[in-house]
Parts: C-alpha cells; sequence; structure tokens
C-alpha cells in the first residue's frame, strides 16, 4: 500500500492534467482504490496522465448540464446496458470504436490482479472514449474484434446510437463502454453510475 501511494505520488510530480488535455491516443488504465486513474499511453514513451478523483469531479460537474435524468432506468438491478443519458461525438465515438476493434484484433488480455485495482484499455479520439474493461480485481479477460463489435451493437440496441452507455455479459466482470475522456469509468456500481 505504501508502495502503492509513493507510486501514486511520484507520478502525479511527472504530468497530471485534466481530461480535457488527455490526447488522442491508446491507454492501459489503472484506477487506484483512492479513485486515482494512471493513463500511460501504450503508443508512447510519453509520460503518464494522472487523473485524480477531484478531476474527475470536475468533469463529472462539467458533463452534468449535457446528461439526460436516467433515474426511470436504475430499477432495472440485472441489467447489462446501461445508458447514461448524454451524446457524444459522432466522428470521435467512430474512430475511437475503431482504434479499439484494431487493438483488440483477433484478442487481446486485461487483467485486474492487483487488489483494489482495475485495469481497462482505452482508445481516445478527439476527446471521445472507447474501453475495454475487466472491473473485478484478481481477474483477467480477453476481448477480439467481435467481441468489440458486439458490445457496441448491444449499446446501439437499447441506447441511442452515440449516447455514452456501457454492456456486459451476463455474469461476466468484463465491460465495453463508451464515454468522454476522463468519464469516471470501470469502477463498478449501477444507477445510472458510469461502469
Amino acid at each position: 500500500m505504501r508502495f502503492t501511494s509513493t507510486a501514486v505520488a511520484f507520478f502525479a510530480s511527472i504530468i497530471t492534467v485534466s481530461a480535457a488535455g488527455v490526447p488522442d491516443g491508446s491507454y492501459t488504465v489503472t484506477r487506484h482504490s483512492n479513485g486515482t486513474q494512471v493513463f500511460p499511453p501504450v503508443d508512447a514513451n510519453a509520460a503518464p496522465i494522472i487523473l485524480t478523483p477531484e478531476d474527475l469531479a470536475a468533469l463529472r460537474t462539467a458533463n452534468r448540464r449535457d446528461m439526460l435524468s436516467s433515474s426511470g432506468l436504475n430499477k432495472l438491478s440485472k441489467r447489462r446496458i446501461d445508458c447514461w443519458g448524454y451524446q457524444l461525438d459522432e466522428s470521435g465515438i467512430d474512430a475511437a470504436y475503431q482504434m479499439l476493434a484494431n487493438w483488440a484484433g483477433s484478442g487481446r488480455d486485461i487483467c485486474s490482479n492487483t487488489p483494489g485495482r482495475q485495469n481497462w484499455h482505452a482508445e481516445i479520439s478527439e476527446q471521445m472514449m472507447v474501453y475495454y474493461c475487466v472491473k473485478q480485481s484478481g481477474k483477467c479477460g480477453n476481448a477480439d474484434r467481435q467481441d468489440i463489435s458486439y458490445a457496441m451493437a448491444q449499446m446501439d440496441s437499447k441506447c441511442r446510437r452515440y449516447e455514452a452507455s456501457w454492456f456486459g455479459w451476463p455474469s461476466s466482470f468484463e465491460i465495453v463502454g463508451k464515454g468522454r475522456a476522463g468519464d469516471d469509468v470501470c469502477k463498478g456500481g449501477m444507477d445510472g453510475v458510469p461502469y
């Protein structure tokens, strides 16, 4: 735990940016138990981007004006698709989706091996994000291009096409979702909360 806190403080001293400044690209993200998210770029030797819980709260406040009430959806506790009520940029989502499908290819693993952490892979384009998440510590998942396409089609079947949302396979700890860069995702829970 002490090492984790020290590592997070060290990374935070390297670079901390608001989500509005998260550049386009591929990231394998780690969510720490304190809510901090570390976005190390996959394609470059650049410093990781750190989003603190305060950064994420500011983003939620900024995004709230664009959100529609989803209180009527909150009663469906076993639902494996959730629509968040706000629209996303079409070209950014299309590009991020294509990037995630290409990343997944014929199968890519994501593991959340460390207790208290969830790992996920995000593709960001034009500040829009499509991601694959293993939302349970101690578990690994594998997604391929067909899994990503299936999940996107399932979201589009229940939500408006470019609405922020997520899809999870029944009885699974794996999800695919789409939202804005910096949305507080892959933390679990229901009731209209980003997964």
